[in-house]
């Protein structure tokens, strides 16, 4: 029987070996496939839909805490361009940036680079016709003053679907724990159009939630 739970032992202290250094090689291989430029068809289909301004539901974030209060966030304007010598890099930029209770008005541009998602990712994002962005270092100018607008640490890491043209993504500001999140959706480019209407419900909608909550 004491051989018999050595070699039980044994083989499990094996087992246990084999699946870490298999572990070890999956992540290798996805952060190798994270570095891989995703294919030029893909691209050239965002491209072709993913450029300009477009208005998109976000979620200002403070320490975790929704500061735009409503559960559907509120009507943003993100605006997407792509370089002219990269065909990889795509900017991410928010102009001007405020509601709700947050104290700030932030002005945020960061580029990313298109690439394949991992094996892990794509659980989540079925179907091959899913891309990621992704970037760090972004241009942070926070109240109209531009100094030091490098903001080491910030990043931007989304994933967009070139024939449904659904997307989500988060920004990482960097400061004050404060991050924007644009929750899946699909992109409606009518949208763009109607902005200030949308922004002006939002603010009867967010004056109202204020009321019924005493704040």
């Amino acid at each position: 029987m004491k051989h018999l739970n050595n070699y039980i032992l044994a083989n499990i202290k094996y087992l246990l070996i084999f699946g870490f250094f298999l572990l070890l090689g999956s992540c290798s291989s996805d952060e190798n496939l994270d570095k891989k430029d995703t294919s030029e068809t893909l691209v050239a289909e965002a491209k072709s839909f993913l450029n300009g301004d477009f208005v998109l539901n976000t979620r200002v974030l403070m320490n975790g805490v929704n500061k735009t209060l409503l559960p559907q966030g509120c009507p943003t304007k993100v605006n997407f361009s792509w370089s002219k010598t990269d065909k990889n890099a795509l900017t991410v930029r928010l102009n001007e940036f405020t509601v709700g209770q947050m104290p700030l008005v932030i002005t945020f541009a960061c580029d990313a680079k298109i690439m394949q998602l991992s094996s892990w990712e794509k659980k989540e994002y079925k179907g091959d016709n899913w891309i990621k962005f992704q970037g760090a270092d972004g241009h942070l100018v926070v109240n109209n003053q531009a100094k030091n607008s490098v903001s080491k640490g910030s990043s931007v890491k989304g994933f967009y679907n070139v024939k449904t043209h659904e997307i989500n993504f988060i920004i990482d500001f960097n400061m004050m724990n404060v991050s924007s999140e644009c929750f899946l959706q699909t992109i409606d480019k009518s949208r763009t159009n109607k902005y200030e209407e949308e922004f002006k419900k939002f603010e009867e909608d967010l004056a109202a939630y204020k009321k019924e909550h005493g704040l």
